[in-house]
């Protein structure tokens, strides 16, 4: 069984695919970002909370469980690292390949783009054993996201294709046509 994705002729109901395009890969530049320095801080955060209750234990919560908590958080935010970090260098591939209207750049972008939906789906399953349900509804959201994205990228690098083949009759060989003879 086969399914084939819907094919766009305007991002968003009313905007051209070229700039529905850039949107997405400039807004999700920002956001990749925006999201790296909230994870490096968040990391920050975690390793100052850890040294702080290394040296001044709680009772109710030993030095081993701080610890075995935190280790959690930090292999959780690797993985975030490393799935905006490679969200940020396929988006600039995506500016790229727009502007310049390179179909194989496109191409590039949402097959990359499915291995980064995939990478969602992983990490709202790590999400959601390291830290819970409600963290896990904007990872959820943004993987429902992507798919629209991919979408939308695929609509504009399928029109880019068919602006670069030929047409159909130039495809077929000349044939000359036989007249019948003139009467002698």
């Amino acid at each position: 069984m086969v399914f084939e994705l819907p094919r766009y002729n305007k991002c968003c109901c009313c905007i051209p695919l070229k700039i529905g395009v850039l949107l997405i890969g400039y807004f999700s530049i920002f956001m990749s970002c925006m999201t790296l320095a909230t994870i490096s801080w968040t990391i920050f955060t975690v390793s100052k909370f850890v040294d702080n209750h290394q040296n001044q234990p709680n009772p109710e919560h030993p030095p081993s469980e701080i610890k075995k908590v935190a280790l959690g958080l930090y292999l959780t935010f690797a993985y975030y690292l490393l799935v905006f970090l490679v969200n940020l260098a396929i988006n600039i591939v995506l500016i790229i390949g727009a502007h310049r209207e390179k179909p194989n750049y496109l191409r590039f972008y949402f097959r990359a783009t499915l291995l980064m939906f995939c990478l969602s789906i992983a990490l709202v399953i790590v999400t959601f054993v390291f830290m819970g349900f409600i963290a896990t509804l904007p990872i959820l959201k943004w993987s429902l996201t992507l798919l629209v994205v991919m979408i939308i990228v695929r609509s504009y690098y399928l029109v880019l294709e068919d602006r670069e083949k030929p047409p159909v009759y130039e495809l077929q060989p000349y044939v000359p046509v036989q007249q019948a003879p003139l009467m002698a």
